[in-house]
């Protein structure tokens, strides 16, 4: 059984996220929030179960991520994922408000998403 803990807090984001799953690539999940350890995701045409494991690509910050991570919640298509290894430059870049889609949204404002007209091929 995973056992999921959070010792960081969740923040919200807007990021559109590739996973690969079986060596297939999946495109349509998008990030709601992120921590330095994990992720929460809204899949489209994806059906992952609690315990699979996948690879996360998406591109912020000038450069491509690829982290690898374990499926820790899922509801209907929403999931939680915990990152195999904690990603503090990624959680720093976000506390410091340096990804788009980060900004306080108290204001009511729409998050903006951020896309990438290039592969993935970079390994974190």
């Amino acid at each position: 059984m995973i056992s999921e803990r959070r010792y960081s807090a969740r923040h919200p984001i807007a990021l559109p996220v590739q996973i690969v799953y079986g060596k297939r690539r999946f495109c349509g999940a998008q990030a709601g929030d992120l921590s330095n350890q994990g992720m929460y995701l809204t899949l489209k045409n994806l059906t992952l179960p609690v315990g699979t494991l996948v690879e996360l690509e998406f591109a912020c910050l000038g450069r491509e991520w690829v982290i690898a991570a374990v499926v820790v919640y899922r509801s209907g298509s929403n999931v939680g994922v915990m990152f195999r290894e904690p990603q503090p430059a990624l959680y720093q870049a976000l506390l410091q408000g340096l990804i788009p889609g980060t900004a306080d949204q108290a204001s009511g404002a729409p998050r903006p998403t951020m896309t990438s007209e290039r592969p993935l091929l970079a390994r974190n």
